[in-house]
């Protein structure tokens, strides 16, 4: 099948050109597929069989001699010779190419030049690890997988790159054969070193540029599935994966919130224990889907905290080669805009409730004063101007506690969580808190150790503790006290007072920002009014990643906050 001498075979097999299965009593004995391929990489059916011959012979000693008026090219004069026609072969290597992709004929005279120029580098780099061998440098090989890595980056595929590499093995191949047999010189030693050295050159060339190809590719898919992560990690609607027996091996923090719980108590609990259905006739079956196309399901849900929330997920199953391994979803919380207008009404209600105390005030003041101004003295007035510049302190509050969660609505209001200290934040949050004039810190006992951090934005977590410290104060009864602690990955603050608390049937409204005008009418007084406070609470509170809820046993009534405790190092 070679047309080849056995002398010739055993040189092939002793250069690493052929390796043979094993070697037997008569010999190498070769696999029949990699004679086959040998003969189509170095022949077109059969016509490259002289040059090996020739080539082999030189090597071997199996031809007879050149003719005297005939004498060997020296290894480094061809090299030379060679380098000198880097120029030339890079012109050729362009025909070549544009042979072979047609497209390149309408390049412009610049992509034409690049192109030239970057085959010509090629050529002398081949010659540079040709004449260097194994000791040629590594910073080349640097060198060569950057070039690799930036075709990756460009978008350049790989087969035209090895293309590329092909044309210029061929031509120096071609270059170095006419190089020898010029001037009467037979091309034996030249094609020695070919196949001894060029080629093996072209190898390595072409290892280290496919190299750092797959290196940038993979690096690359790296980077995309990083950045992946982080837009799901960071994503505002909730996502989650689940196995296929329905546990979550998967959430984002977005998913915790809508469903209010803890990030790290939802991996391996199940969705139906997670996403909870008010209907008792419904079920999350509709979310283990294997539809890749499922309609969107939309349910009404009772949270951990009992919070009612309307979601809306798209399922979808997770499969790996075709075949299910789970299912998965995207969650949005579409409470807000189910219930956008009742809220409005609501707001309007609780705004009524909430102004109607302090401007009936106010004006009761305005109107003492206008009448009896005159019979007041110094102190009596001094102690009604105190009283209205409470009141309209707590107007202003109101206000600004309003706009607040119009932001929060909207996505407007940035906050900014960073590791905090609790106390320093509940004396500054105590000191806001005023009655008739005078703060009203000495009235709130504190059970707040030194050096408990948590993760918030310090301001809106001021403000959080003063709402409710305010809460309790004005509906609750004393004593009144502020603890916190450490409760594992977070940090909880309780505002306790000795009051009755809230009516039964009104607790699911505290935090929800959701009561319809005639259960507002019908909620006794205390209940109605702690209005706008707790709803921007809770709104605060989520938006911090944490979650607020009411408590109540026989000996006091509490609110409990908890807030994100800083990860270990920061």
């Amino acid at each position: 099948m070679l047309d080849l001498p056995p002398v010739a075979v055993e040189a092939l097999v002793g250069s690493g050109y052929l390796v043979p299965a094993r070697i037997g009593k008569s010999g190498p004995e070769l696999p029949l597929s990699d004679v086959k391929a040998f003969l189509a990489r170095n022949a077109d059916n059969g016509a490259g069989a002289d040059m090996i011959t020739a080539a082999l012979a030189a090597t071997t000693g199996a031809a007879a001699p050149a003719p005297d008026s005939q004498v060997e090219l020296d290894p480094q004069e061809l090299l030379d010779a060679l380098d000198g026609r880097a120029s030339e072969m890079a012109r050729r290597a362009f025909q070549i190419f544009a042979t072979v992709f047609p497209e390149a004929e309408g390049w412009t005279l610049r992509q034409q030049t690049s192109f030239i120029e970057q085959a010509r580098g090629r050529f002398e780099a081949i010659l540079a690890v040709t004449e260097q061998g194994a000791d040629v440098d590594a910073a080349l090989f640097d060198d060569l997988r950057e070039v690799g890595a930036s075709a990756a980056r460009s978008g350049s595929p790989l087969p035209q790159l090895l293309v590329i590499l092909r044309i210029s093995r061929d031509l120096v191949v071609q270059t170095a054969i006419e190089l020898a047999e010029s001037g009467g010189r037979h091309a034996g030693l030249a094609l020695s070193l070919v196949l001894t050295r060029i080629l093996p050159a072209m190898d390595r060339l072409t290892d280290a540029l496919a190299q750092g190809y797959w290196e940038a590719t993979l690096g690359r898919e790296e980077e995309a599935l990083a950045r992946y992560r982080h837009v799901v990690e960071r994503a505002s609607d909730g996502v989650y994966e689940a196995d296929l027996d329905g546990r979550i091996s998967y959430a984002n923090a977005s998913f915790a919130v809508i469903v209010g719980r803890r990030l790290s108590g939802l991996f391996g609990a199940r969705l139906s224990e997670v996403i909870r259905p008010i209907d008792p006739s419904g079920t999350v079956d509709e979310l283990l889907t294997v539809e890749p196309h499922a309609p969107v399901v939309h349910l009404v849900v009772a949270r951990a905290d009992g919070v009612r929330r309307l979601l809306s997920i798209q399922p979808s199953p997770r499969r790996e080669g075709g075949e299910l391994v789970g299912y998965q979803g995207i969650v949005r919380d579409e409470t807000v805009e189910e219930e956008l207008e009742a809220d409005r009404a609501e707001f309007a209600a609780l705004l009524r409730n909430d102004l109607r105390g302090p401007l009936a005030t106010i004006v009761g003041l305005g109107a003492t004063l206008e009448s009896h101004a005159d019979e007041m003295s110094p102190s009596h007035a001094a102690a009604v101007g105190r009283s209205i510049r409470t009141q309209v302190e707590r107007v202003s509050r109101l206000a600004d506690d309003l706009s607040d969660i119009s932001r929060l609505q909207t996505s407007r209001l940035r906050l900014y969580p960073r590791p905090v200290e609790v106390r320093p934040i509940v004396d500054a949050a105590l000191g806001s808190v005023s009655r008739d004039g005078r703060s009203t810190a000495a009235d709130v006992t504190i059970q707040v150790p030194p050096g408990l951090n948590a993760l918030a934005d310090p301001r809106r977590l001021e403000q959080i503790v003063a709402n409710l410290v305010d809460n309790a104060l004005s509906h609750g009864a004393p004593p009144v006290t502020v603890r916190a602690s450490a409760n594992g990955d977070e940090v909880r603050i309780t505002v306790a007072d000795c009051g009755p608390g809230v009516a039964a049937d009104a607790a699911p409204g505290l935090f929800a920002g959701r009561a319809t005008p005639t259960r507002l009418q019908q909620a006794r007084s205390s209940d109605r009014d702690r209005g706008l406070g707790l709803t921007l609470v809770r709104g605060l509170a989520e938006a911090m990643g944490g979650r607020v809820w009411y408590e109540h046993d026989e000996t006091e009534t509490r609110f409990v906050l908890a807030v994100p405790a800083p990860v270990r190092g920061t």
